[in-house]
C-alpha cells in the first residue's frame, strides 16, 4: 500500500507539473502573441499557431500516459519474476529419477525425524509402512503430526533425520515433477480456480474424456450440484470458488483428484466441510473405486473413518497405537478417548472456513 501511494502521488504531481507546463505556455502564447498582434508587429496568422503548438502538446501526453503504463509493467514484471526465480523450499537433486510408469504404492518412513523452522520437534522417530492399496487413517489431537506425515510423504518438506520411500526410493532422490504425478496431497482448502467446472476438473488430467468426467462426479458426490447448475459443468465458479459452499469446493477438488488417478492419495481433512454421513459416502466410494491404491486420510472425525484397513494414533509426534476399529477400541488407551468425544476435536472442523493444521 505504501508502494502504490507513493506511485499515485508520483503520477499525480507529474500530471500536475506537465498540465500547469502546458497551460503556462499557453497563456504566455496567448498573452505575448495578442500583444504583439495590437501592435502590428505580428499577424493574424497567431491563431494557426496556436493550433499548431495545441497538436504539439497531444504527443506529449501521450507519452506521459505510455511512460506511466511502462512503470507499472515495469514492477508488475519484477514480481512476477520474484516468483518465478523463488529457490523450491525442496530442491530436486541433479541425478533425480523417475517413477516407473506403474508404483505399487509401498510407503515406509524409517525412523523419521522432523521439526519446522522452531527448535520443537513435530515427528519423532516415526517407523511406519504402509501396503499398497492400503487404506489408513491418521488420527490424534491438533500438533500430534498428522498433517506433518502426509506432507513428508508428498515431500512438500524434507526430513531433519531418516527417510520416506515410495516402493524403496526415497522421495529426496525422485523428480519432483514425477512425484506430484503419482502422489496427489489435498489440502482442507481447496485450491479453486475462476474458471468453469470442468475447466477446474480437467486440471487434475487435460486429456480426460467425457465418461472420465462423469466417473469422479460421481465419485465426489457432485451429480446433484451439476444437475443444479445453470449450465452444468460449463458454469463458472467464481473467483476462489466463491459460487460454491465450502463442502462443494471441497468435493470440487476432490473430483480433479480422482482425474488425476495417482498412485497414492493423501487426504488431509479434505472432506472437513461435509456433514458426516456426506463424508462418509464420499470416503467409501473413493476407498471402492480405488482399490488398489495407497490412500491416508487425515481426520478428526473419527466415526467417518471407522472401516479402514488401519488407524495410526499419533501423540506429540510419535505412534502410540495402530490397528483396526475394533482392535484399538477393545485395547482401550487414547484411540478410546479419541473416539468417546469427537464433538470436542469436530466442532472447529464443521465449518467451511476452518484453518487446516500444520
Amino acid at each position: 500500500m505504501k508502494a502504490l501511494n507513493h506511485r499515485e502521488l508520483v503520477e499525480v504531481l507529474f500530471s500536475s507539473c506537465y498540465m500547469a507546463i502546458i497551460s503556462l505556455g499557453m497563456i504566455t502564447i496567448l498573452g505575448y502573441g495578442g500583444y504583439q498582434v495590437f501592435t502590428g508587429v505580428l499577424t493574424i496568422g497567431m491563431v494557426a499557431f496556436y493550433s499548431y503548438m495545441g497538436r504539439l502538446f497531444d504527443p506529449l501526453r501521450a507519452a506521459v500516459d505510455i511512460y506511466s503504463q511502462l512503470n507499472r509493467l515495469g514492477t508488475n514484471i519484477r514480481r512476477i519474476l520474484e516468483v518465478t526465480e523463488m529457490a523450491p523450499s525442496v530442491p530436486e537433486l541433479p541425478d533425480a529419477v523417475d517413477f516407473p510408469t506403474r508404483i505399487r504404492g509401498y510407503v515406509e518412513m524409517d525412523n523419521v525425524c522432523f521439526s519446522y523452522k522452531s527448535a520443537e520437534s513435530v515427528l519423532d522417530g516415526i517407523h511406519l509402512k504402509l501396503g499398497p492399496g492400503e487404506k489408513i487413517a491418521l488420527v490424534g489431537m491438533s500438533g500430534s503430526g498428522k498433517s506433518t506425515i502426509a506432507k513428508l510423504i508428498a515431500r512438500l518438506y524434507d526430513v531433519n533425520g531418516g527417510a520416506v520411500c515410495i516402493d524403496g526410493i526415497d522421495v529426496r532422490n525422485i523428480r519432483l515433477g514425477s512425484l506430484r504425478t503419482k502422489v496427489c496431497y489435498l489440502l482442507q482448502d481447496a485450491v479453486i480456480f475462476d474458471r468453469t467446472v470442468k475447466e477446474n476438473l480437467l486440471l487434475g488430467n487435460p486429456s480426460a474424456t467425457t465418461t472420465e468426467l462423469q466417473r469422479a462426479v460421481e465419485i465426489a458426490d457432485l451429480t446433484e450440484l451439476v444437475r443444479r447448475l445453470p449450465q452444468g459443468l460449463d458454469t463458472p465458479v467464481g473467483p476462489r470458488g466463491n459460487v460454491l459452499s465450502g463442502g462443494e469446493r471441497q468435493r470440487l477438488a476432490l473430483a480433479r483428484a480422482v482425474l488425476q488417478n495417482p498412485s497414492i492419495l493423501l487426504l488431509d481433512e479434505s472432506t472437513s466441510a461435509l456433514d458426516a454421513p456426506s463424508e462418509r459416502r464420499v470416503l467409501m466410494n473413493l476407498a471402492q473405486q480405488f482399490s488398489h491404491q495407497t490412500i491416508v486420510f487425515v481426520s478428526h472425525r473419527i466415526s467417518a473413518l471407522k472401516w479402514v484397513d488401519r488407524i495410526i494414533v499419533l501423540n506429540r509426534g510419535v505412534i502410540e497405537q495402530q490397528g483396526t476399529h475394533d482392535q484399538l477400541i477393545h485395547r482401550g488407551g487414547l484411540y478410546n478417548h479419541l473416539h468417546s468425544v469427537p464433538a470436542v476435536l469436530t466442532s472447529t472442523q464443521d465449518a467451511p472456513q476452518a484453518p487446516r493444521e500444520i
